[in-house]
């Protein structure tokens, strides 16, 4: 059994706490004039009165129904086991049909050179950048060779791959395009703000 007076410091209110059994809390708020009216009573967590081996209000209460580990699938590899290239068939980009992509091209109307462009060679940037433009968001793949967008304008211009080497690598240079080095040479992806135009 245990009560306690508190005293507020801005003006004459005084708080009451009582802690001990319900039952001896209410008749002891009563004799001293506390009511309901006057505050309010809680149950605390380690009051006296509780079963001491009954469940804790201390023990957080998820919702929903309990968990069952047995629903979760278990993936057990021995250490080593591994092997990254498995089903790499599967993540791998689709084969781009170049045939079907040269005659798409070769149908297309030359591409308008942007009127603030500062580009040595604007045309061959932009024809560029629109194949870059389609292989990447129509196919899925993330860069190409020079060797590969040469042969995909064949119908449609007289760039070869020199040609397109060097404009890529200027390309290159003002960070419009990245270049990355692979098994086979060097391939280029288009920064993503350069090819935006053609997205939209």
């Amino acid at each position: 059994m245990k009560s306690r007076l508190v005293f507020r410091h801005d003006g004459h209110e005084i708080i009451a706490v009582i802690e001990g059994p319900e039952a001896w809390v209410k008749h002891f708020s009563d004799q001293i004039g506390l009511g309901l009216d006057s505050g309010w009573m809680m149950e605390l967590t380690h009051g006296e009165g509780k079963d001491p081996m009954g469940p804790s209000s201390d023990e957080p209460i998820l919702p929903g129904p309990p968990p069952d580990p047995s629903r979760i699938p278990a993936v057990i590899r021995e250490i080593g086991s591994f092997d990254p290239t498995q089903n790499s068939d599967a993540t791998s980009p689709p084969d781009l049909d170049e045939n079907e992509l040269k005659i798409f091209i070769s149908e297309m109307p030359e591409p308008q050179i942007p009127p603030d462009s500062i580009s040595m060679d604007p045309l061959t940037e932009e024809w560029l950048r629109l194949v870059m433009a389609i292989v990447i968001t129509e196919h899925g793949l993330s860069s190409l060779t020079p060797q590969k967008i040469a042969d995909l304008l064949s119908e449609r211009t007289a760039l070869d791959e020199i040609a397109v080497s060097l404009a890529l690598k200027r390309l290159w240079a003002s960070g419009k395009v990245d270049r990355i080095l692979t098994d086979s040479g060097h391939e280029y992806a288009p920064s993503p703000s350069w090819i935006q135009v053609y997205r939209d």
